[in-house]
């Protein structure tokens, strides 16, 4: 499976980290269908084509697909990360797991609506195609608009809020996990990570409720989601800095 094969290789994680869930129980692969479902909910959402047009507007359906494919596999990763590390599979986990799967399900739609919407609107302008800008001015009214980012943005704020609740347990019980210090550093940053990741679109929707009224609402809540590349660069900048000072203190 594909869980094994990234822990041999490491990928995304740290060789000084002891894995204590390396053998996938039943709740890692009820989450893996979890994921597999909400990857086909993105496809069979699209309808199939009757006419060279619709073939048209599915070959361009394809860019914001993918786009939902990447951001689902980076959260799954992160989900994958977690289990690996600490294998938990007790009451408060299962709980927080289920949460966090029903979010994922709830996100998909408004994550591809929103991604189609952006891309559309963007390739629309800049190819002039009209069949691209008829297409969004059908999917979504001015009014809509302020809506439409409060959903999104609440969806991705949770996934990351239940992930970051996920971390702060592990470190709760980092005795009984015998965490070492690297380990205790790598599990508190992967937790203010999470933390980070929400507090983005929760700023976004903060903006968007305060501009509800302003026709600028959209741009205001959108660019918002540009200060990811500046808070997690100074971030991981940091952290890195501060992880090799430990290391070379062993």
């Amino acid at each position: 499976m594909i869980r094994e094969a990234l822990g041999k290789h490491y990928i995304g994680m740290n060789k000084e980290f002891r894995f204590r869930g390396e053998e996938t129980g039943r709740l890692e692969n009820l989450s893996d269908g979890v994921f597999a479902l909400a990857i086909t909910l993105l496809l069979i959402s699209t309808s199939a084509p009757v006419n060279f047009d619709q073939i048209k507007k599915f070959v361009w359906e394809l860019l914001p697909f993918c786009a939902c494919i990447v951001l689902i596999v980076l959260i799954w990763h992160e989900h994958f990360v977690f289990f690996y590390r600490y294998g938990f599979r007790n009451p408060a986990i299962i709980v927080l797991n289920t949460l966090f799967l029903i979010i994922v399900l709830f996100y998909v739609y408004p994550l591809k609506f929103l991604c189609k919407f952006l891309l559309f609107l963007v390739m629309g302008r800049i190819l002039n195609e009209q069949f691209l800008l008829i297409e969004i001015s059908q999917m979504l009214s001015g009014g809509d608009t302020a809506n439409l980012m409060i959903i999104y943005g609440m969806g991705a704020a949770s996934i990351f809020v239940v992930l970051m609740l996920m971390y702060r347990y592990a470190l709760k019980k980092s005795h009984l996990l015998q965490l070492s210090r690297i380990e205790r550093f790598d599990t508190q940053t992967s937790m203010i990570s999470n933390l980070l990741m929400a507090a983005v679109p929760g700023l976004s929707v903060m903006l968007t409720i305060i501009f509800r009224s302003s026709p600028w609402v959209g741009q205001i809540s959108g660019f918002t989601y540009f200060l990811y590349t500046p808070i997690m660069l100074i971030f991981h900048a940091r952290t890195s800095k501060k992880r090799k000072k430990l290391l070379d203190a062993y």
